[in-house]
């Protein structure tokens, strides 16, 4: 499996990006919306070869989703927030209803995000993960979550093979080219896109 996510120096023509806000919200998204960039929104999902999806990151996850199939992708937005408020979930239900999509024969990328040892959190966002303790690590009294691994198992719960989940270990906080809200890049962002691949 390729990597399905790509870092431009530029956005492409056709290109299609998010205002993100860590919710829930996710678009499917055609020529129409071209050029331009959803609001209040962390998920976008196409089926038009022409259309290219940006995301922009700094810690969280960019996550793209591809089936085969039906030739759709979808491209994710996934802090802890929008862990926890399903949004995995939301998005490939909605790929399921627009595109028929089987989840099982999606192909998901994790792209680069904060690694756990980097990712300290209190007891007010562990509380929100009660079903992935093994994503949380507690080292003398501090606590620290693997979004990574719960982006994994939230995949899992929704139809996609464990073999067919690529994750990225690259870590924003530690890859000074990488930019990290943690670290201090309160306003820097990279971005991410997503195109259906050319077939073979």
């Amino acid at each position: 499996m390729t990597n399905l996510l790509k870092r431009l120096d530029s956005s492409p023509k056709n290109y299609v990006g998010m205002l993100q806000i860590h919710g829930t919200k996710v678009v499917a998204v055609d020529k129409k919306d071209a050029e331009g960039s959803i609001e209040n929104c962390d998920g976008l999902l196409t089926r038009n070869p022409n259309i290219t999806l940006r995301i922009s990151v700094a810690d969280c996850i960019p996550l793209a989703l591809f089936d085969p199939t039906t030739n759709s992708i979808c491209l994710v937005h996934a802090g802890w927030r929008g862990l926890y408020k399903g949004i995995i979930s939301k998005a490939i239900n909605l790929m399921v209803k627009k595109y028929g999509v089987d989840p099982s024969g999606v192909i998901a990328e994790i792209g680069p995000h904060i690694c756990q040892k980097h990712y300290e959190i209190k007891s007010d966002v562990a509380v929100f993960f009660p079903g992935y303790p093994k994503a949380i690590k507690s080292i003398e009294n501090r606590l620290f979550l693997d979004l990574a691994m719960v982006a994994k198992e939230q995949l899992i719960e929704s139809g996609l093979k464990a073999k067919k989940i690529i994750i990225d270990h690259q870590c924003t906080y530690e890859d000074a080219l990488l930019p990290s809200y943690r670290r201090g890049d309160f306003k820097k962002r990279i971005y991410y896109f997503l195109k259906i691949p050319d077939s073979p």
